[in-house]
């Protein structure tokens, strides 16, 4: 959409989380100063932001005012990237899978909604992050999900697709299904291009979402 920012990127190397953000930011040509970003906790939660800073124990983060930029660091986790270019609110949202089975994507919309977004304008993107080739999990997790979403894996073990789970979560929201973009890569998968905690482990490194208008 026009003038709105969506990026996901690796972060630096050698640097730590808040100074790969502030780097990104400057290198997008958006103040640092105006970074606001949550402490993630794989929560539902969504917490409207109107100034810079970090948010204690969130996941989800919208905002009305178009100079703040939002971010969110993710290694498998779905970036949610929402935006009205309209009214100008936008959001970002961590979307692992206990954050999709508490339907964090449904909320967020709503949050947009309530700051007075016509649902008809908002945009969404479902950004890179594990695919159902790679999501294998036990049965307490996919039964958290309706069984369409799975394929079976080994034993009782099922394969889940959650980008297809948000999908219809944001369409049961309201969301023209022609306003949603799914970006087919899987960070797993791909370890040219993302790090992966299901594939590395403890060790893999994060990529930090940015999201903000220009």
């Amino acid at each position: 959409m026009e003038g709105f920012c969506a990026v996901l990127t690796q972060k630096h190397e050698h640097d730590s989380i808040t100074d790969s953000r502030r780097a990104i930011v400057k290198s997008l040509n958006f103040d640092p100063n105006k970074l606001a970003y949550p402490k993630q906790v794989h929560s539902s939660k969504v917490i409207s932001v109107n100034k810079p800073g970090i948010i204690e124990e969130t996941d989800g983060v919208i905002s009305i005012n178009k100079e703040i930029v939002l971010s969110i660091q993710v290694a498998d986790c779905v970036p949610l990237f929402l935006g009205d270019k309209v009214s100008g609110h936008f959001g970002l949202v961590h979307s692992g899978w206990r954050g999709t089975a508490t339907n964090i994507s449904r909320r967020a919309v709503k949050r947009i909604k309530e700051v007075g977004s016509n649902v008809d304008n908002i945009r969404a993107m479902i950004g890179p992050a594990i695919n159902q080739c790679c999501f294998e999990v036990g049965p307490e997790v996919s039964g958290q999900f309706d069984n369409i979403y799975s394929i079976a894996g080994e034993g009782d073990r099922q394969m889940l697709d959650l980008k297809s789970v948000i999908k219809n979560q944001l369409i049961d929201s309201g969301v023209k299904p022609e306003n949603i973009i799914i970006d087919d890569d899987c960070t797993s998968c791909r370890r040219d291009l993302y790090y992966s905690y299901r594939r590395d482990g403890k060790k893999s490194g994060r990529m930090i979402a940015i999201a903000g208008w220009l």
